[in-house]
């Protein structure tokens, strides 16, 4: 309960006495950084869609660096038209190598001090880049992500996810970031390794190492896929192995972001796995003890009635996501040298 309890009782942070004056309105200027693998259907649109963003925001200054990841689709001629207008700075790795290497690449070539971080598909709101931007008025805030909205009717496990995501960053920071749009200083940027897996979680983490925020913004939404396409087992395959190699091989990483914030990456990210599985373990020690064994299956199962009655999408969606989680956990070893691009 510590997660839930952190979310309610802990304090909000007070912004910092001091002012960053320029970064809200990027005037050293800011650079758009995208990874492109076979995007031919929507990268000239996310181009000028960046762009119609910072003229909303009154950005003068800025930079839109496109690294095209081995794309055959005929990304390449798209891009390079899109260059040859002076719309974009158009990079071309031949051999497809991932998406941190691509990202590792688009950063090096970048000249300004903000990085704007975005994916190709999604589409965002209106003046979203301005609502991430106004946060950086505190310098204490290193990174700001938008919140992600999925297409058809409204999810209440999505509802939740941003509602806790949103409580996180009140009370220090939020956990994770939305790959498909934030900004961050480029100074709290490292060279991520090839192989990783989740780079915006590895992001957030090195913001809050440096002892700086990451802030959700909701009013910046990001639009994507229904629920059962963004939820694809593929997909959760994906995050299942990326969370296991955070917890192999970036251990460092987890302990310098403090107790705090630690107990929200558990809540945010580990709790779908560790839970169910301390329920099950619990039910059968109860079915061996008299004075727990009612207690324990009755409180659950009037727990369930009450929810079912009250949020029966709810419980129908956590179920399917949970059992999902779990079922990617058994089959983890066909993931143990998973690369980026699963």
């Amino acid at each position: 309960m510590d997660y839930f309890l952190g979310l309610f009782i802990l304090p909000d942070v007070q912004p910092s006495s001091l002012v960053d004056s320029r970064s809200p309105r990027a005037l050293d200027g800011i650079s758009a950084v995208i990874a492109c693998h076979n995007e031919s259907k929507h990268i000239s649109r996310k181009v000028y869609e960046i762009i119609a963003q910072f003229q909303d925001a009154e950005i003068s200054k800025y930079e839109i660096i496109v690294v095209s990841d081995g794309s055959d689709d005929g990304s390449n001629k798209i891009l390079q038209d899109l260059a040859d207008k002076s719309l974009i700075i158009y990079n071309l790795i031949t051999d497809r190598q991932g998406k941190p290497n691509a990202l590792n690449h688009a950063i090096s070539l970048t000249k300004y001090p903000l990085l704007l971080c975005s994916d190709v598909r999604q589409t965002f709101s209106k003046n979203a880049v301005s609502f991430l931007l106004s946060h950086l008025s505190d310098p204490n805030v290193g990174a700001v992500t938008s919140q992600l909205e999925l297409e058809g009717d409204a999810s209440p496990t999505r509802r939740l996810m941003n509602g806790l995501k949103h409580r996180e960053s009140r009370k220090g920071s939020t956990t994770g970031m939305c790959g498909a749009l934030y900004v961050i200083r480029k100074s709290l940027t490292s060279v991520l390794p090839t192989d990783l897996i989740l780079d915006d979680l590895v992001r957030a983490l090195d913001v809050m190492k440096a002892g700086k925020r990451v802030l959700l913004e909701p009013r910046a939404i990001v639009n994507d896929v229904n629920w059962d396409l963004f939820y694809s087992g593929r997909r959760q395959g994906r995050i299942t192995a990326g969370l296991v190699q955070l917890l192999r091989e970036h251990k460092s990483l987890i302990i310098s972001i403090g107790l705090k914030q630690f107990i929200f990456l558990y809540g945010q990210k580990y709790m779908k796995y560790v839970m169910p599985v301390l329920f099950l373990v619990a039910s059968f020690v109860a079915m061996f003890e008299d004075n727990v064994r009612v207690w324990h299956f009755g409180t659950s199962a009037a727990l369930l009635f009450v929810l079912l009655l009250w949020r029966p999408k709810f419980v129908g969606e956590t179920l399917r996501l949970v059992l999902s989680y779990l079922a990617q956990l058994l089959k983890l070893d066909q993931y143990r040298k998973i690369k980026w691009e699963r």
